[in-house]
């Protein structure tokens, strides 16, 4: 999870402006030591409640030299930041800490003798696995999201570098007990079964946060923190959409005034909109 980015600091701003709750839908391993160090008190990751990753020691981590190895590897800080793995004075991968920490494991690569990926693991912030990430000559086969168990409960399976499966299982019996054939059925479905006809969702921009919404029993909210109209001078197609109610799923479109007034010069239809103070 990135906050060094406009977007984050946007979507920080509307949390602790309105005390809303957050919804992280990607897979983030830093996801719970983010928010503590943000200072958000209210926040849930999406994949953690599938996982049911539901405990984290914010005192712990992973230190690099307990980090799960092969016995006999050597592990070498470089100059560049990563410390190498090195198994019999050959190279077998690198491992990355988490930034300004200089001691805890964020991600394991293993490589192939030609240097392309063969196996990559991610640990959370407080040092448990995350994730097992499984390639093929270099390319992407199949991505194991773990319980604390360190047992899989989501996978995706990947053809030609192209994720074209997900499946929840039975983490004891392996049984597929959902499967989806993209990212995005996927993250909707789920989304779906997590919110309920009594929430109220507020999302910041047009993209795959408002689309994880589509079947979504929630009164959902956009919270407009782009400019309206395009580089071409259009109006914003999903915006369109949204006013138009040709996407019925977003019932709501809060703006600031410039905004408002630059959709009214278009004659566009307004009914959906809700002018709020420019921040």
């Amino acid at each position: 999870m990135h906050t060094n980015t406009d977007i984050w600091q946007q979507e920080k701003k509307v949390l602790e402006a309105d005390n809303l709750h957050l919804l992280s839908i990607a897979s983030a391993p830093n996801f719970a030591g983010t928010m503590r160090q943000q200072g958000i008190k209210h926040a849930v990751n999406l994949y953690d409640v599938i996982t049911k990753r539901t405990t984290y020691d914010p005192d712990d981590y992973l230190f690099f030299n307990r980090a799960p190895v092969p016995t006999g590897t050597n592990i070498l800080m470089n100059a560049d930041g990563f410390l190498a793995l090195e198994y019999d004075g050959a190279p077998i991968g690198r491992m990355h800490l988490y930034p300004g920490t200089n001691r805890a494991v964020k991600e394991i690569d293993y490589f192939n003798p030609d240097g392309t990926n063969d196996l990559i693991e991610e640990y959370a912030t407080d040092g448990r696995q995350y994730t097992q990430l499984l390639y093929d000559e270099g390319k992407p086969q199949e991505f194991q999201f773990l319980n604390l168990k360190k047992q899989p409960v989501i996978r995706y399976y990947y053809y030609e570098n192209v994720l074209n499966y997900v499946t929840i299982e039975d983490p004891e019996t392996q049984d597929v007990l959902e499967h989806y054939d993209n990212l995005g059925e996927f993250v909707s479905r789920q989304v779906a079964q997590f919110l309920t006809v009594q929430d109220q969702v507020t999302v910041c921009y047009l993209g795959v946060e408002m689309m994880a919404l589509r079947y979504a029993p929630s009164h959902n909210i956009l919270r407009l923190s782009e400019d309206p109209i395009d580089q071409q001078g259009e109006v914003r197609g999903n915006l369109l959409g949204i006013l138009n109610d040709d996407i019925a799923y977003i019932q709501e479109v809060q703006m600031d005034q410039a905004a408002y007034n630059a959709l009214a010069l278009r004659n566009i239809n307004l009914s959906k909109a809700t002018v709020i103070a420019d921040d």
